[in-house]
């Protein structure tokens, strides 16, 4: 017997899982130590602070803009080849820094091609990682991106050891080899079996008259409605019906000697005990049957033909979704992901998640040395904050996965939270008052982290890749204002305290426009509208 293939949740999932966090580590733990390198840099070359922070500002915008054009490469050919590609930049273009005569080759060797890699790693093993969970989604995705934290940790003492003991170079070179570890982890990244990926040889979009030959009781005595299920499987892709209409006229039909050999006709039984056939008539394509009503139904006595049927008109009419269906085409993945607005909505929330986390990890210190504590407490806020960040991704995927709450309405929390604690901090001045403060702000953070790929699942499943791509490069957008923004306040007001209000407003008003999420639902189904196809069979 067949082994039965792994679904959702199952350890296999968790795998899965386990090497994404793995990919995560590697790529963005690496970017929370380039302090260690940018001093480094400065001590090698000679060169100025702006001139040393170039090739880590190029990563950035490389890693940040590239989200499009990875999307797109991941929605042709899938999320995994598009990994190992990353893998296969990301390290390249750390080795090849080994050998760079000045700072000019590193900013184009870690700024152009490690960025590259980066952004290609690192994008879109979230897209594998909500395809294989169902019920432990959010927290398979903190799982997942836990690895940045798990970074932070670990690469900071391990840069420090190599730049003490092998030089510049040769940190270069071994942290190069530590990335190529992407490698067998992103090998993992296969889109489960129920994903497909290959383009429909026909989409049905309107009313179409097929004539059929269909295998039928020999003789009805009424109208029977005998299906309560239905679902059809084309060649290259599967569709769950959500609507099935079935109706039968009350003309008979006969017809005779129709020439199609009852043996064509293949009994099935699957292990959900629905009852099926296989037409020739209509190749590519078979139906299955749950019988759920059937009165005075007498069968064909086996005969190498089928001599006399008599069948009345029948018209269905099925509504369907086709979010199993991984879209292919470029353009019409594009099409349907700006006309959708809860792509616009989840764009807009992790802008104002990234006009928040930025600010935070850049002018923290800063900030509260103005407050007046001094340089060695402000410090322990950036580990305070890292560890509420750890915290956040990891404990709190069980709210939405044992359905506590729902997930537009968790977005609203966390986001609403955010912006209070950014309102906040202004007001208070005190050691313990402000570290709590940063805390629930580090935790909040956290799991708002790992809602977006949830969010692309939950509401952009068909478009996913260009989906993680497009958000990506809108947060990336708006991360430019925020040294404008910075230095503004600081250099020309005085003080961040006009900078944590507006960042902490923006916040709050998104959280607070996840209440409009039905209405977004609704706009979205009027704009693209039901996909509903009409067939009508007859002989």
């Amino acid at each position: 017997m067949a082994r039965e293939e792994e679904g959702p949740d199952s350890p296999r999932s968790w795998a899965i899982a386990l090497a994404a966090c793995v990919i995560n580590t590697l790529l963005s733990g690496i970017s929370r130590a380039t302090g260690l390198f940018y001093v480094a840099l400065i001590d090698t070359y000679g060169v100025s602070r702006l001139q040393a922070n170039l090739p880590f500002t190029v990563r950035n915008v490389v890693r940040n803009l590239g989200g499009p054009l990875v999307g797109a490469i991941g929605q042709r050919y899938g999320p995994r080849d598009v990994t190992i590609a990353g893998g296969i930049f990301g390290s390249l273009g750390i080795i090849l820094c080994t050998f760079a005569p000045n700072v000019i080759w590193i900013t184009i060797l870690w700024g152009g091609v490690h960025g590259f890699g980066v952004a290609l790693g690192n994008t879109l093993f979230q897209v594998i990682v909500t395809q294989y969970f169902e019920k432990y989604r959010a927290t398979a995705s903190g799982l997942a991106l836990s690895g940045a934290c798990l970074g932070s940790f670990v690469f900071p003492v391990l840069l420090e050891y190599m730049l003490a003991n092998f030089g510049l170079a040769g940190t270069f070179l071994v942290t190069g080899g530590l990335i190529m570890h992407v490698l067998p982890a992103a090998i993992m990244l296969k889109e489960p079996p129920w994903i497909q990926r290959a383009t429909k040889e026909k989409t049905l979009e309107a009313t179409e008259d097929l004539n059929m030959k269909p295998v039928v009781s020999k003789k009805l005595s009424k109208p029977t409605q005998v299906m309560s299920s239905i679902k059809e499987e084309a060649r290259t892709t599967n569709e769950e019906l959500q609507e099935v209409t079935v109706s039968y006229s009350k003309t008979r039909k006969p017809f005779t000697d129709s020439g199609v050999k009852q043996d064509d006709f293949k009994s099935r039984r699957n292990s959900d005990k629905l009852y099926g056939f296989d037409n020739p008539a209509y190749s590519g394509s078979s139906a299955e049957l749950s019988e759920k009503k059937s009165d005075q139904i007498v069968e064909e006595p086996t005969k190498p033909r089928l001599r006399t049927v008599s069948i009345g008109e029948v018209s269905i009419t099925i509504k369907i979704t086709q979010d199993q269906h991984q879209e292919t085409s470029i353009n019409k993945g594009m099409t349907k992901l700006f006309r959708d607005p809860m792509f616009h909505m989840i764009s807009l929330s992790l802008g104002a998640f990234a006009m928040l986390f930025d600010p935070a990890i850049t002018v923290i210190v800063d900030y509260i040395m103005d407050k007046g504590l001094t340089e060695d407490v402000a410090k322990y806020f950036i580990s305070m904050l890292s560890l509420g960040d750890l915290v956040g991704r990891l404990g709190f995927g069980w709210v939405t996965d044992r359905k506590y709450m729902s997930v537009p309405n968790f977005m609203m929390l966390i986001q609403v939270v955010q912006g209070v604690c950014f309102l906040l901090f202004p007001l208070f001045n005190g050691f313990d008052t402000l570290m709590a403060v940063m805390v629930i702000y580090g935790v909040m953070s956290g799991a708002n982290l790992v809602m977006f790929p949830i969010l692309v699942g939950k509401y952009l499943q068909s478009v996913q890749s260009l989906a993680i791509g497009f958000i990506a490069f809108v947060s990336g957008l708006l991360s430019f204002a925020v040294p404008p923004l910075i230095g503004y306040f600081r250099d020309q007001v005085g003080s961040y305290d006009g900078m944590f209000c507006i960042t902490g407003g923006l916040s709050l008003a998104t959280g607070l426009l996840w209440l409009t999420e039905p209405l977004l639902l609704k706009l979205r189904e009027k704009l693209n509208g039901p996909q509903t196809t009409s067939l009508v069979i007859s002989t």
